[in-house]
Formats: structure tokens, sequence, C-alpha cells
């Protein structure tokens, strides 16, 4: 799982100056995606998701992400949305920044203190899940992805 986390900070997931009002606005270009977000421990900070697609090639890798939004956390769910070019295979990355610092925070061991989820919500054993593991179809008007927040 270490190994997972150092991977999301090596790939440039970061939480850069590109916050949003809660309004939910989707891109004008684009597929909508719609980030369906659960498990939301308190409203502290923000909430970021990042869309990697189309297909594999791109996910978890720097300066590739195909889109990203980031809003006020609220305590339990939200939904963020964000916007595929194409359609396709994709897969997004949540992370519940409580502190507002911009960075995913970790503890000296390098396990994570803040939130995190992936789509289709793989299970995580000391390493990144797989696109084909995180992967969903973009294939329509609208898309709808669950994504399961872990602390």
């Amino acid at each position: 799982m270490i190994h997972f986390f150092i991977l999301l900070v090596s790939a440039g997931v970061s939480f850069g100056a590109d916050y949003q009002d809660p309004v939910n606005r989707c891109p004008s270009w684009g597929t909508p995606v719609h980030v369906h977000i659960q498990g939301i421990r308190n409203a502290n900070g923000t909430m970021k998701a990042v869309l990697y697609g189309p297909g594999p090639e791109t996910f978890l890798v720097k300066g590739k992400k195909a889109d990203k939004e980031r809003e006020r956390a609220e305590k339990g769910s939200m939904t963020l949305c964000v916007a595929a070019r194409e359609r396709g295979p994709y897969a997004v990355v949540v992370y519940h920044d409580e502190n507002d610092n911009h960075k995913f925070d970790r503890n000296w061991i390098g396990l994570p203190i803040e939130g995190f989820g992936v789509s289709r919500n793989p299970t995580l054993f000391l390493a990144p899940p797989s696109f084909e593991e995180a992967a969903f179809e973009v294939n329509g008007d609208l898309t709808h992805v669950e994504v399961d927040v872990k602390y």
C-alpha cells in the first residue's frame, strides 16, 4: 500500500490551485462524468477528482490527467463532475484534502492520513490498482461513477 501512495505522489497527483466553487459545474466540452463520492468523514477541506484516460497508458502518469475538479468537501457524500474528451475506458481517483493544504498527507511510513478512493472500488493491498481494475466506459451523453473514500 505504501508503494501505491508513493506512486500517486510521484505521478504528479497534486492539489494545485484549481479550486472551484461547490456548484458541481460540468465542463462545457466533452462527455460529463458524474463522480459520486461516498464515505466522506467530515466537511473539512476539499475533495478532488482526477480523471485518467482514455486507455491505460495515462493511468497515474504525471501530466496525463484527462480532467480534474476540486470542490469544498461535504460530509457523507457529494458529486463532482469531470469531462471525457472522447469515448472509451477511463478511471477516476479521488482525494479528501482535509486540511486544504493542497497535499496528499501521509504519516511517517508513507500511509495516507487523508481519504482517497478509486473508481470501481478495487481492493488495494500494497500496490496501486491496475487500470483494468479501476476502468469504466464512457460511451454516452453522461456517465455515473461511484467511488468510496477510504481513510
